[in-house]
């Protein structure tokens, strides 16, 4: 039997909010800063297909995506689904945002490849965000969620 085990990360970006939306959910460039090993491409107007390496084996899967925009927030896959989640940008200050990343899978035996792989994702998002608004991909501060 398997149970959901969620996994939830937040990273502090020194950029505006919306700045750091815009280039998470540019669904064409999302492979420029995810970890080796998932690759993503726009299968349609709102489906992505990725392509997740992990020990020599490759698993291709399809989930929709909803990106809403006033709230900041991209949702992929759907109830049910081997891996699904959300990522929402939050306003701290001006310059100054958070990205809260959350996945949900069914098999507890891949979490700590999921945490692994969702630190790299939001330190590749914030060295992303750093390099198109030539600013720091840290801030020194503290967010508190």
């Amino acid at each position: 039997m398997s149970r959901t085990v969620r996994v939830t990360l937040t990273r502090s970006v020194p950029t505006d909010a919306d700045a750091v939306f815009e280039v998470m959910t540019d669904l064409d460039d999302v492979s420029v800063w995810l970890p080796a090993g998932l690759d993503v491409d726009r299968y349609g107007p709102d489906l992505v297909r990725l392509w997740i390496g992990r020990g020599g084996v490759h698993h291709i899967v399809e989930r929709r995506v909803d990106v809403d925009w006033e709230s900041r927030r991209i949702t992929w896959g759907t109830a049910g689904a081997s891996y699904s989640g959300t990522a929402r940008v939050l306003h701290i200050a001006p310059g100054r945002s958070a990205v809260t990343a959350q996945v949900e899978l069914h098999h507890a035996t891949h979490r700590a490849t999921v945490e692994t792989w969702l630190h790299h994702a939001l330190d590749g998002l914030a060295e992303a965000v750093a390099a198109e608004h030539d600013c720091a991909p840290w801030w020194a501060g503290t967010v508190l969620t």
